[in-house]
């Protein structure tokens, strides 16, 4: 709609400005269209138009949404021969960018610049560079701009501390998450559904499943109304916690505290009662999600074929996953070759047995022998879902091998497999 009323205005007899073109790219910016909105700034020069701060911070911010950090910094570059001075929003916006990135790193070196571009960071600033640390689990970093903002008098805010927290929640440490959050009232700033999400949640991470649940308590004295992800934070706690009752105890309250669960809500749910044993209710809180219009999605489906990985129902589940799009990657190039990515242990298990099963026979009665490959990749996660697959096809006597190439692969030897013995590996659903 910004972009169409951008094009009537020439037949309107108005000449667009800086300010129009700067909302139109801002308009891009908030749609994740940031080619559109590079487009737009290369336009202007054409349109007797000069960009100026905001212009470029609209088009770097565009780029920070799009993923795209370096395109981001080159604009950002490019302003000083533009003779465009860059202020603390337009830094702001280059920081967040790298922080999308991955970044930290140039990320901080980005703020370390600023006193000599003669740009005071502010609250934005420092909050876009905690949470660079924070992606990528900096804890100490994080901790240690926040204690620098006093010097540069820069008074940190409810986002700031809520990225300080989250870092500590990456880097597993819930005691100085707490200590963060019960300093925030002496330095008379107030915490919110946000700051209270990343301290639970770092409770969650490290099982800390009673202090999660003594926060979200402590919420409504605190005058912070507890949100879907509040909720799933503490809801996740109780999973890693193995405490699937009080999980299911969690999810029943929601709606009395007119809180609507959404599909993470409904994940977690499901994923404690896969680690307490449970797979029946967790097949049951799957079942409901679209009775309740919540959409399950991969995390929802990975989580019950968790519960339900060795048996016959999860076969059946397995099929509805797949027919319902929940894995694209999963056919890599051809029918030989399976890719494992999004995929838990339990669904990577039971979709290598449908695999084998329902397609390698077809092609075993082609002319040649194909060539099998199982793509696990090789993160941490992965590395078990790698573990998993291994265990199958040992336990049913397949050769197999790492791929001597790429770790994160797995290699079949398919002159030994016959479609017979294959065929049994999968029962397909009645």
């Amino acid at each position: 709609m910004a972009l169409n009323l951008l094009s009537l205005m020439p037949e309107a007899m108005v000449v667009p400005n800086v300010i129009t073109y700067s909302a139109v790219i801002s308009a891009c910016s908030k749609g994740g269209q940031w080619q559109m909105g590079l487009n737009l700034l290369s336009q202007m020069p054409g349109a007797s138009v000069v960009p100026n701060e905001i212009t470029y911070s609209a088009a770097i911010s565009a780029c920070s949404k799009g993923g795209q950090w370096q395109v981001a910094l080159n604009l950002l570059s490019l302003m000083p021969e533009a003779t465009v001075v860059p202020n603390e929003i337009t830094y702001s916006a280059a920081i967040s960018a790298c922080e999308k990135g991955g970044q930290w790193q140039v990320a901080l070196n980005l703020l370390s610049l600023m006193p000599e571009a003669t740009v005071v960071p502010n609250e934005i600033t420092y909050s876009a560079a905690i949470s660079a640390c924070s992606t990528v689990g900096q804890w100490q970093l994080a901790l240690e701009l926040l204690s620098l903002m006093p010097e540069a008098t820069v008074v940190p805010n409810e986002i700031t501390y809520s990225a300080a927290i989250s870092a500590c929640e990456k880097g597993g440490q819930w005691q100085v998450a707490l200590n963060l959050l019960s300093l925030m009232p002496e330095a008379t700033v107030v915490p919110n559904q946000i700051t209270y999400s990343a301290a639970i949640s770092a409770c969650s991470k490290s099982g800390q499943w009673q202090v999660a649940l003594n926060l979200l308590s402590l919420m409504p004295e605190a005058t912070v109304v507890p949100n879907e992800i509040t909720y799933s934070a503490a809801i996740s706690a109780c999973s890693k916690g193995g405490q699937w009752q009080v999980a299911l105890n969690l999810l029943s309250l929601m709606p009395e505290a007119t809180v609507v669960p959404n599909e993470i809500t409904y994940s977690a749910a499901i994923s404690a009662c896969e680690k307490g044993g449970q797979w029946q209710l967790a097949l049951n809180l799957l079942s409901l999600m679209p009775q309740l219009k919540i959409l399950p999605n991969v995390v929802s489906y990975n989580a019950a074929m968790d519960a339900v990985s060795g048996m016959g129902v999860g076969y059946a589940l397995f099929r509805e996953a797949f027919g319902v799009g929940m894995y694209p990657q999963f056919w890599s190039n051809s029918y030989s070759t399976v890719n494992l990515h999004d995929m838990s242990c339990g669904a990577a298990v039971l979709a290598v047995r449908w695999w084998l099963a329902e397609v390698v026979p077809h092609l075993l009665s082609g002319p040649t022998t194909p060539k099998l490959e199982i793509i696990t990749g090789w993160g941490k996660s992965q590395k078990d879902v790698q573990d998993a697959v291994f265990q199958l096809l040992h336990g049913c006597q397949l050769l197999s091998r790492i791929d001597q190439n790429n770790r994160g692969v797995i290699t079949i030897d398919g002159t030994q497999l016959e479609s017979s013995d294959l065929r049994r590996l999968f029962t397909p659903p009645s």
